[in-house]
């Protein structure tokens, strides 16, 4: 880990640009505002931001820790967008653990601002200048650095956004005008526990697992070796897992005969392995995959029909934006109304989809407490055509 070096005058100076920070523990201000809605602020500053990608999972905490030296613990929440190549431009704001930590991760982000300086002088003079004006800043239990074309645009924005100016522009939509939520619980809709196939995952270790959750992992094993490739995005590791998880199993139609169905009908070993299943093993079985391909995913427990039936997908969060799937509805049961050339539109009609698409298709969910899908970038447009 880089030494962490001493604040200059210069760096007091770029701590005052954007505020400063409030004694105690960082509780989330009112109207709270995530990382990542406050770095798209930013960036939406900005007149050209093209080639700026987010980092995820492992691979954003290892570059925290690693390359900016910020000890993990420090923050709780974190959006980083990095360029590469002879490109020094990095958008990185961070939630603290404690108020008080804004000291250390400062220290710490200046510290990795004067070594990226150092090493594009004389080399990359323009990327210089970008680093010499870049802005570290740390305010309402937040701490960034903003290295951009125009970083006095950035530090408006990001104080906007953290005062919740910026979310005036996108209100929060009006749930009392949705279809009414009212839970049917007429099944058990309890979520597999996939934690020891994680953990084996990542360990290589299996000893300890059950007979079936090693029958899962050996059949995600298979999947990841036949469908994801080095190198993929979260978009293109989402519709390969998506598509090879639709093509491997089947509704379970016998639940309509008796409300049970097969057994395991409801979990990643009746569908992954014994290839059949209803709307709580799609779900959770495509969690699994997307945790296994660390792309960010949740799975929504909900219902269906104006809240006869209960019903489970799942929504994926790319490049800092959420998307609805409904892998279970993208797997017709097939009958008068599935006529073979409808295949492939049905194949992705419920996938990368808006919130406002989902109502409209009759589902119903929490409002409230689950995550509002508008974006459109990685959307079924309706045309057959997913994106290039």
């Amino acid at each position: 880990m880089r030494r962490i070096l001493a604040l200059t005058l210069s760096l007091l100076l770029l701590l005052t640009a954007c505020g400063a920070p409030d004694s105690g523990n960082a509780a989330a201000p009112a109207g709270y505002v995530s990382t990542d809605q406050a770095a798209r602020a930013v960036l939406d500053s900005q007149p050209d931001m093209a080639g700026l990608t987010p980092l995820t999972g492992e691979e954003r905490t290892d570059y925290l820790t690693a390359v900016c030296g910020v000890e993990e613990g420090r923050w709780t929440e974190a959006a980083v967008y990095t360029a590469s190549g002879v490109d020094a431009r990095e958008i990185i704001v961070l939630r603290l653990s404690q108020t008080e930590d804004g000291e250390a991760v400062t220290a710490a982000l200046e510290a990795h601002r004067q070594a990226r300086l150092g090493d594009f002088t004389g080399y990359a003079p323009d990327q210089a200048d970008l680093l010499e004006d870049g802005t570290v800043t740390s305010l309402d239990g937040y701490a960034a650095l903003l290295v951009c074309e125009e970083p006095k645009k950035a530090c408006s924005a990001l104080e906007a956004a953290l005062d919740g100016e910026a979310a005036l522009t996108e209100p929060a939509p009006d749930t009392e005008a949705f279809a009414p939520f009212d839970p049917p619980n007429e099944h058990d809709m309890t979520l597999y526990d996939t934690s020891a196939i994680l953990a084996a995952w990542e360990s290589g270790e299996e000893d300890g697992l059950s007979e079936k959750d090693a029958a899962i992992l050996a059949r995600c094993r298979a999947l990841f070796a036949e469908h994801i490739t080095d190198g993929m995005t979260d978009f293109e590791k989402e519709l390969a897992l998506h598509d090879a998880l639709v093509d491997l199993g089947e509704y379970d139609v016998t639940v309509y005969a008796d409300g049970k169905g097969w057994p395991d009908n409801t979990n990643p070993y009746g569908l992954l392995v014994e290839g059949y299943g209803i709307c709580l093993a799609y779900a959770t079985s495509f969690q699994l995959l997307m945790d296994l391909a660390d792309v960010e995913c949740i799975t929504v427990v909900g219902a269906s029909s104006s809240s006869t039936s209960d019903h489970a997908w799942n929504m994926v969060r790319l490049e800092g934006e959420w998307y609805c799937v409904d892998p279970t509805w993208d797997d017709p049961i097939g009958g008068e109304s599935v006529s073979p050339n409808q295949w492939d539109m049905v194949h992705h009609q419920y996938f990368n989809v808006t919130s406002d698409y989902m109502r409209q298709t009759n589902h119903q969910w929490d409002y409230d407490n689950v995550p509002e899908a508008d974006a459109v970038r990685f959307c079924w447009n309706g045309t057959g055509r997913l994106p290039d």
